[in-house]
């Protein structure tokens, strides 16, 4: 008759132990929630950073159209007839102008930790840390698919892979052989996979590396 009071008293007395035994997530452990927010007023775009409570602030320029904006994560990307424009927590506005004759995108893909961007003359990445990557695309060279996950950016054009990671400063490139075509390409969290009619390619975020498996050839 005694066990229910000798064990609700048990359970009461190590309470604290279970408490301090308790591991407290790291920054970089806790789920990334979208902290980024962009609002135009007029010519006047503002990103307000909830993690660090600070708001950044660019002009358009007169006559500058703004065609494509999103946010999400940390990073924040806003595309103009003009440049393209990229803001990421604890970071101000970044902008990055289009070249002579390039054409203005239309849209970008944007996730938690990257946004990619394609041109006819460029690939182009930005990263929280606050950088604008760049890839020049070859003559005759055009993209086929593109692809973003919370934590990698995959583009595929005729002639090459292209792997960007959040932690990458560039673009990490893979040759398209010319007697492959592309069946399938898909990204999960830090991974891409492409899948060719000779190979399948994946591109490994966390060690910026591109490996690669021959396929059977029926």
């Amino acid at each position: 008759m005694l066990r229910w009071p000798l064990a609700l008293a048990f359970l009461i007395s190590t309470l604290p132990l279970i408490a301090t035994a308790q591991v407290h997530l790291l920054p970089d452990e806790v789920e990334i929630v979208d902290v980024i927010t962009i609002e135009r007023d007029g010519r006047e775009l503002f990103a307000f950073d909830a993690l660090t409570g600070r708001r950044s602030r660019i002009r358009l320029e007169l006559g500058e159209e703004v065609r494509f904006e999103r946010s999400r994560g940390r990073v924040g990307i806003v595309l103009t007839d003009r440049r393209a424009l990229g803001v990421s927590s604890g970071v101000g506005w970044q902008e990055l102008r289009y070249r002579l004759q390039e054409s203005a995108p239309d849209f970008g893909l944007v996730e938690d930790r990257l946004a990619v961007v394609v041109t006819d003359r460029r690939a182009l990445g930005f990263i929280p840390r606050g950088t604008w990557v760049e890839e020049h695309l070859s003559p005759h060279e055009y993209v086929d698919a593109l692809r973003v996950g919370s934590g990698v950016g995959i583009v595929i054009t005729n002639r090459r892979a292209l792997g960007l990671a959040p932690d990458l400063g560039h673009f990490v490139e893979t040759d398209i052989r010319l007697e492959e075509k592309l069946e399938s390409v898909a990204v999960r969290d830090t991974q891409g996979t492409l899948r060719t009619n000779r190979r399948i390619l994946v591109f490994s975020a966390p060690r910026g590396f591109w490996s690669k498996q021959d396929r059977r050839i029926n």
